[in-house]
């Protein structure tokens, strides 16, 4: 696994956990929120109904430009998932260096690497049934979560992620014939998992996903087609014949909270409105949309207390102060929600930069005048 998988720590209950630095970063990040409680509303409303539904998934897109919050929307999603024990939430970034070999297959294989199996409470039982049903499925699962033979389960989680290819002797010696060569074969196995967490308490599996138009940009057409049919695909996989009723009935269902740019969200309707009359996968997936939300620019009162809240940030002791570290005037705050818009990850930056000289040169307060000093020194328009 790499070394940096996301913002979220284990404590979130998602993930093999990540280095300390990155914990901080998001703590802090966490405590940076303004004005955003009634999409949250919006978004917990959906958790709930998820969790008291059956067979039942859930689709919401969180649309905003850069610097508009949608990381950390997402993050205020898992933060308030970790305090139900009925959820299971895992944070990922699209965003990868590398082409993808297998589009749709990489997404799904992404996921399995950010669900520690090793802390589902399932009993042999529970995996009995699934061996039953899905025999290679329930193998591989059982194996990894009760094997006593260490390198085996290394093989076997690392295959389940696509990190290695095993053997065909390999594969023999497990038990097992198929390779997880499609998306058709991940599935099997994300039913698997979706089965093994609702044995082990939890009712949902909430997927964040952050930079998904990130995705279009690294395949052609045809593949992105592939996505978004993956996307349907998911969403509709409680209707998938391969499910018996017994594991059907027993098994998490999923809410999808995805993240994109406001030009992201106009080529999904660009395509929606040209498949219309010709057919394709884009369609029947934003049919199956259950909510949008629109993240907006920030009001000048609320820009004031982002303002105050970041320059309350001691970030060389990592954490919050009672008061900002530099006293600032309304004149600084009318002057930066002109420049920034209201975007809050403007606000962000410009604050930063201003705090770093204001304290270097120990200014008694910040003022306009003197933030267009810093900005014109460090080469950003003013």
């Amino acid at each position: 696994m790499p070394e940096k998988i996301s913002f979220v720590t284990k404590e979130y209950g998602l993930g093999k956990g990540i280095p300390f630095k990155e914990r901080i970063a998001s703590d802090l990040q966490l405590k940076a929120w303004v004005n955003r409680d009634k999409e949250i509303e919006r978004w917990n409303k959906i958790i709930e109904n998820a969790v008291n539904s059956k067979n039942i998934n859930f689709l919401s897109f969180v649309i905003g430009d850069y610097g508009m919050g949608k990381t950390l929307a997402l993050l205020k999603v898992l933060e308030a998932a970790k305090l139900n024990n009925k959820l299971y939430a895992i944070y990922l970034n699209l965003i990868s260096e590398q082409k993808p070999k297998n589009p749709g297959l990489d997404v799904l294989q992404r996921i399995f690497k950010e669900i520690d199996l090793s802390r589902l409470k399932v009993k042999v039982k529970d995996v009995a049934l699934l061996k039953k049903t899905l025999p290679e499925i329930g193998i591989v699962l059982e194996k990894i979560i009760f094997g006593k033979d260490t390198e085996e389960k290394f093989l076997l989680t690392s295959f389940l992620c696509g990190e290695i290819k095993p053997s065909q002797a390999q594969l023999k010696k497990i038990g097992i014939i198929r390779k997880i060569e499609n998306v058709e074969i991940a599935k099997e196995y994300l039913i698997g998992i979706l089965y093994l967490l609702k044995m082990s308490g939890y009712f949902t599996l909430i997927l964040s996903l952050d930079e998904f138009e990130y995705l279009f940009s690294l395949v052609t057409k045809s593949s992105q087609a592939i996505y978004l049919a993956l996307l349907r695909g998911l969403f509709d996989l409680p209707a998938d014949p391969r499910i018996s009723a017994e594991i059907k009935n027993n098994m998490a269902n999923m809410v999808f909270f995805i993240a994109t740019s406001e030009d992201g969200w106009r080529r999904l309707k660009d395509l929606e409105e040209k498949e219309t009359s010709i057919g394709g996968p884009i369609v029947p997936l934003m049919r199956r949309v259950t909510d949008k939300i629109n993240l907006k620019a920030l009001s000048k009162n609320d820009t004031e207390k982002l303002i105050e809240k970041r320059l309350s940030l001691d970030r060389i002791k990592g954490r919050y102060q009672a008061e900002p570290l530099i006293p600032f005037n309304m004149e600084f705050v009318n002057y930066i929600f002109k420049l920034t818009q209201g975007k809050p990850g403007d606000i962000i930056n410009r604050c930063d930069h201003v705090l770093d000289i204001g304290i270097e040169r120990r200014v008694p307060r910040l003022t306009s005048e003197f933030a267009k000093e810093v900005f014109k020194e460090r080469g950003f328009s003013y």
